[in-house]
């Protein structure tokens, strides 16, 4: 799976956090896939501002940005994987 074959757009990066898994930082250590490939931003959720990155096989962070030590570590699963196949190279 090439970067130049994958496109992320706002909208998938809100599907993406709407549908992956939070997982705890053991899981995630333990099952994440980190690809070279990866798309980044920021949003709000909950009233806090994020800064995201989202991991071609379909890892990805959320780190608050006003306290950086607040991270939140999302897997690519079921639901996700049916609504973003190219993110897992599908």
């Amino acid at each position: 799976m090439g970067c130049e074959t994958l496109a992320l757009s706002p909208k998938d990066a809100e599907t993406y956090f709407s549908t992956a898994t939070e997982v705890s930082a053991a899981r995630f250590d333990a099952e994440s896939i980190i690809l070279p490939c990866s798309f980044s931003g920021t949003l709000t959720k909950g009233g806090i501002r994020y800064a995201w990155r989202i991991h071609a096989a379909g890892a990805g962070y959320l780190t608050a940005q006003a306290t950086s030590s607040e991270t939140k570590r999302f897997l690519c699963e079921d639901a996700c994987e049916k609504a973003l196949p190219a993110l897992m190279g599908r």
